[in-house]
């Protein structure tokens, strides 16, 4: 009938866990809020320790700014650029299982 598995050594120290012990989206919602804050944190920092003036030119685009904005725009430029390859990647690779799918469905006759 029903498999019979041996409680974890933190099980027998405490006995099962009560309800709401358990890793729940709000506890990892709350994990990532903490880490979130925590690099805002260090960006911060960043910023604050790196506020001497650069000349910086993109394509037609120049001016100055202070270091660590440029950086964090490269940065967030970077960013986009990795995540639209990997969107497209994604909607790739979705379309080919989805016409796999299908290629199933009308190759096996249905059972009865």
């Amino acid at each position: 009938m029903g498999e019979v598995t041996e409680p974890s050594s933190q099980e027998q120290e405490t006995g099962p866990p009560l309800q709401g012990e358990r890793q729940t989206r709000l506890s990892g919602a709350w994990t990532a809020l903490v880490i979130g804050v925590v690099v805002l944190v260090v960006i911060l920092v960043f910023i604050l320790q790196n506020l001497q003036s650069v000349e910086v030119y993109f394509l037609f685009l120049h001016g100055h700014l202070p270091l660590a904005v440029a950086l964090l725009f490269a940065m967030v430029l970077g960013a986009v650029v990795v995540l639209t390859f990997g969107a497209f990647r994604i909607l790739q690779l979705r379309l080919v299982a989805r016409r796999a799918r299908r290629q199933d469905k009308q190759a096996s006759p249905p059972v009865e």
